[in-house]
């Protein structure tokens, strides 16, 4: 069966790192990125069938 194909994004690499190593034993890790122009091109280069990543932004980007 084919393995699903991963690309990670989250901006501390210790993360990044913990979570590759969490998913290769299942899911083949195509590539990792650590900010959203990394993850644009990594993901127009790889085309991963997945992509993980963290969201987050500014406080007052959450501020009703």
């Amino acid at each position: 069966m084919k393995r699903l194909r991963i690309l990670l994004c989250d901006d501390e690499s210790q993360m990044l790192s913990l979570l590759q190593s969490v998913l290769e034993p299942e899911y083949s890790v195509v590539g990792t990125a650590e900010d959203g122009q990394a993850l644009i091109a990594a993901a127009q280069a790889l085309r991963p069938d997945l992509v993980l990543t963290q969201v987050s932004g500014p406080a007052s980007a959450v501020r009703g």
